[in-house]
């Protein structure tokens, strides 16, 4: 069976203000994002998870969270954790938090070795405001994959455990054995991030669209909810933009929030805030144009299938009507499948071709690969507007 690594990627989002050296920033715990409407669908692991209590009464996420922060000491401003009433605040205060965005759950069966691959990918934010303005001052998001192998079908109850152990005392990386929880890397991120500032030109995803050739190999879940599978795959392209081209980008909201506004709400509070996000210089749409999956060879042991994702990428800057390129871009994955599996999760390699297409892309704008580029667009236009969106990179550190 092919390994699966575990891995954690953060990038940074659009600093807008400096904080001085010792700078005082209070921190307000745990929250979640998103549209509140429905809990069950985003955040329908975790969000029962915040009711079980510790011996203090603080519940288990939050516990895990403060310990992870108070390892944290960054150099451009000072933590304080005395910001108790976070319905009162501060007139002048800055606060951070760290947010829970979605989360979802993968799993696909192996007959020959009967074991289930099963994976958790989470999205969280460390955020940093203004509480009297309620105007973000810098989110960076990171994402979180955490696969691991059961000999049995998991319930709704026992994902649950998983989540709940990997959040608490944390879960061996199947890449180095070690033991990480979902707040592992978030002394690190604190340690290396300074706050600057405002950048002179932004940039965001500001559209997903699903064209009618894609929604047919939708899950039935996410067709019910696609402004939250349009954030995933907004998510999905900007953390391999901001990764591998060191930018700063304002988050996306479309569907999220109404007016360009992140809504979040604390585990401890029923206030929901709208926090205040500036309207990008720089846009980025993306269409996913459909999906494909191709039988390539049959036999009795393994069948060979292809798996494409086909996309289109428009960066434009509106204020001046000028585009940067606007370009279908495919990418297709290859999998050898044991003839005895039935019930292939079609759904999880096209999320895989998506991020592949998106991470490709990302490492071809500084590093142009001409097989790459080839196989993704091969149209002289396509590699001339990567160096269109090279230059765009450049004006955005």
């Amino acid at each position: 069976m092919k390994k699966v690594t575990f891995y954690l990627i953060f990038f940074l989002i659009f600093p807008i203000k400096i904080i001085a050296s010792e700078k005082k920033v209070f921190y307000a715990g745990f929250s979640f994002s998103g549209n509140y409407i429905d809990k069950t669908s985003g955040i329908k692991y975790t969000d029962p998870l915040t009711n079980i209590k510790n011996e203090n009464g603080i519940d288990i996420i939050s516990s895990s969270l403060l310990k992870s922060v108070k390892k944290a000491n960054p150099s451009s401003f000072k933590i304080d954790y005395n910001f108790a009433d976070i319905e009162k605040g501060l007139e002048e205060s800055v606060v951070m938090a760290v947010v829970l965005d979605h989360e979802d759950f993968f799993t696909e069966y192996e007959s020959i070795t009967k074991t289930y691959l099963n994976n958790i990918q989470m999205f969280f934010q460390i955020i940093f405001y203004d509480f009297k303005s309620r105007k973000l001052i810098a989110s960076i998001p990171y994402d979180v994959s955490m696969p691991f192998f059961t000999k049995k079908e998991l319930n709704e109850s026992e994902i649950r455990e998983y989540i709940k152990t990997f959040y608490t005392t944390g879960l061996k990386s199947l890449d180095n054995d070690k033991t990480l929880n979902a707040f592992s890397i978030v002394e690190e991120i604190l340690n290396n991030f300074v706050l600057k500032e405002k950048y002179k030109f932004r940039a965001g995803v500001t559209k997903v669209n699903f064209e009618e050739k894609s929604i047919q190999f939708i899950p039935e879940k996410f067709k019910k909810n696609q402004n939250y599978l349009k954030n995933v795959f907004a998510q999905l392209f900007s953390s391999r933009l901001s990764l591998h081209n060191d930018i700063a980008l304002v988050p996306y909201t479309e569907g999220m929030a109404i007016g360009a506004k992140m809504k979040q709400q604390f585990v401890n509070s029923d206030i929901i805030y709208d926090i205040e996000l500036p309207k990008p210089d720089f846009n980025i749409e993306i269409s996913v144009r459909g999906f494909k999956k191709v039988l390539a060879k049959k036999s009795d042991v393994n069948n060979i299938f292809f798996w494409a994702s086909f996309i289109n990428l428009n960066i434009f800057q509106p204020d001046l009507d000028k585009t940067f390129m606007n370009d279908n871009l495919k990418n297709v994955i290859k999998k050898s499948i044991p003839a005895q599996i039935e019930n292939i999760n079609d759904w999880y390699k096209f999320y895989i071709a998506t991020y592949e297409l998106f991470d490709g892309y990302s490492l071809n704008i500084n590093n142009p690969n001409k097989e790459w580029i080839n196989k993704t667009n091969d149209s002289d236009i396509f590699a001339k507007n990567i160096q269109n969106v090279k230059k765009l990179m450049e004006k955005l550190k």
